[in-house]
């Protein structure tokens, strides 16, 4: 589900979980929506109908934007390479882009509603399948470093996701976007300083 299908209101709660979200020392309720939002609690309930369906909505929405690329990329283009760095700046821009989902993406959060947790694990499995599966293809053309399995490349590819999400969870320092890509291109690819 993209946001653009959805009405205001339910947009504007959304937003205000996700920004919730950012505050690990939040227990988010519908009280605390509704303040966010500046409405009342009954506001919030003729959108949705309990704090899990509001979660199931922003699930629905982080699926979209994670799994979406990676469907899309499969099709659209045959270069490992230029796959797998467009990917990949989605992913930077995603997580930079929502902090609050960014840190739900990591776990936080996920006993905030029900099969919360079940969903981010789903979530996270499909994504490693999908990201090994453009390398498996990969692979086969040629395109990976020799002696590098899809698995291996998956785990370095999946373990900069996982740091650049907790770099902006935490506020750690991290490398420039592009550092970031060069990194896996040439330990993966094989292809220094290698751009889409």
């Amino acid at each position: 589900m993209s946001l653009g299908e959805m009405t205001d209101g339910k947009l504007r709660i959304l937003r205000a979980v996700s920004t919730l979200l950012e505050d690990p020392s939040n227990r988010i309720t519908i009280s605390k929506i509704a303040k966010t939002v500046h409405v009342t609690d009954a506001a919030i309930y003729r959108h949705y109908k309990s704090k899990d369906e509001i979660f199931s909505s922003l699930l629905a929405y982080m699926e979209t934007n994670l799994l979406g690329p990676l469907n899309a990329e499969q099709s659209d283009n045959h270069e490992t390479a230029v796959r797998m760095h467009e990917v990949f700046n989605h992913y930077m821009d995603f997580l930079e882009g929502h902090p609050g989902l960014a840190r739900l993406y990591l776990g936080h959060g996920a006993t905030e509603a029900s099969g919360v947790a079940e969903r981010i694990k789903m979530l996270h499995a499909k994504m490693r399948s999908q990201v090994a599966q453009i390398l498996r293809t990969g692979q086969s053309r040629g395109h990976l470093l020799d002696g590098l399995s899809p698995e291996q490349g998956t785990e370095i590819f999946y373990g900069m996701l996982v740091s650049a999400a907790m770099a902006q969870v935490y506020g750690f320092p991290m490398v420039e976007v592009e550092g970031r890509w060069e990194a896996f291109a040439v330990s993966t690819l094989g292809i220094k300083g290698h751009a889409a």
